[in-house]
């Protein structure tokens, strides 16, 4: 039976979930594809070999037929002339032997790429389950895969009895034919219909590799809740986030504040901007601004400098214009240097009084 959350899986996995599965070793698998990729390897091997493997074959059957008396009649040389046929044998399988092997590995690895987990080795002990085993057994995948095998015994098999129906002439000749010929004849109407066998199992991988995509991700699907809980882990948890946040912008503000005694001129908006500068003659280009905030930290921020003596000018364009374009710790931009004129100052800027302040800005503007 079909899993109760199905209905509710109708969100595709995300890349994290499949990175996941994979690390796990769960991949899409097509055993149709392995199979037409060893088969066809096989035919095309054995079309171009083929020949010459026959040719070395003869030759090995004959050298093992061909005996003197003394070697039968010699243990010890039958068993050495065994094994020199044996090796001889496998030296001339080894290439059919390599692509064949070839093809098993590289089969599964054009539809889910080289993957190596160690997952896989470890125990599910929910596979023993009768229920679990009950419920895939009566599973619409199960039921699929026994239309597939269905399909794949009636399309072989159709394709078996067509090639014998359709070679069975030439198959008849045989009997009328020299050793040699008949040998070759035989290959060629074996080699027909193992490619036509070939062909069949193509066709059959070419229809269930992309079922086996369906399957995989549709087994990988997700739910809303679960999408929203990977995006929490990913991303933290956002009442934490929060609450980190907040005490970022405590500790920058009390270090902020920290600094404000130091300010050489507070500028303000009076009463919703506040922005504390620095400025030392021949150690800065430009002002720099060590704390700004507006409503309850602009009143802290006057608090801190009226209790250090700290000058204050009253600007309240100026006191925008510093708080959105002037970041702590950076120096004032140009235009704004200019309006505070403070390299004309012949003295400390540290010692600027409110009123000297006034007068410095109303002569620029």
């Amino acid at each position: 039976m079909a899993d109760d959350n199905d209905a509710e899986r109708n969100y595709p996995a995300t890349p994290r979930r499949l990175e996941q599965a994979r690390e796990r070793g769960q991949v899409a698998r097509s055993r149709e594809l392995t199979t037409a990729a060893v088969a066809l390897t096989a035919a095309l091997s054995l079309w171009q070999l083929g020949p010459l493997l026959l040719r070395r074959c003869m030759g090995l059957v004959h050298d093992g037929l061909s005996l003197d008396r003394l070697a039968a009649f010699d243990p010890d040389r039958m068993l050495f002339s065994l094994h020199g046929s044996s090796l001889a044998m496998l030296t001339d399988l080894l290439p059919l032997l390599v692509l064949l092997l070839g093809a098993t590995i590289a089969a599964p690895m054009l539809l889910s790429g080289w993957v190596f987990s160690l997952n896989a080795l470890g125990p599910d002990f929910a596979r023993l389950s009768p229920a679990r085993g009950l419920k895939n057994l009566l599973s619409t995948h199960s039921v699929a895969e026994l239309a597939k095998a269905i399909a794949k015994c009636l399309l072989l098999g159709g394709i078996g009895a067509w090639s014998i129906v359709n070679l069975w002439g030439q198959m008849q000749q045989l009997a009328a034919q020299g050793p040699a010929s008949a040998v070759g004849q035989l290959g060629a109407v074996l080699g027909s219909a193992f490619f036509a066998l070939v062909g069949g199992l193509v066709l059959i991988a070419l229809f269930d590799v992309p079922h086996q995509l369906w399957h995989y991700h549709k087994g990988l699907r997700m739910t809303r809740e679960e999408i929203r809980l990977e995006q929490r882990e990913m991303e933290g948890d956002p009442q934490l986030k929060a609450r980190i946040r907040s005490q970022q912008r405590a500790m920058a503000r009390k270090k902020m504040m920290t600094a404000v005694p130091t300010a050489s001129v507070i500028v303000t908006n009076p009463t919703h901007y506040a922005v504390a500068l620095e400025y030392r003659d021949g150690g800065m280009r430009a002002p720099r601004v060590v704390a700004k905030g507006m409503n309850l930290v602009a009143q802290r921020i006057r608090e801190i400098g009226e209790a250090h003596r700290v000058p204050v000018l009253e600007a309240p364009p100026l006191a925008r214009a510093l708080y959105r374009h002037a970041e702590i710790g950076s120096e004032i931009p140009q235009a704004l240097k200019e309006r505070l004129n403070l390299h004309s100052s012949p003295c400390s800027a540290r010692h600027l009084t409110a009123a000297r302040a006034r007068i410095l800005l109303a002569s620029r503007a």
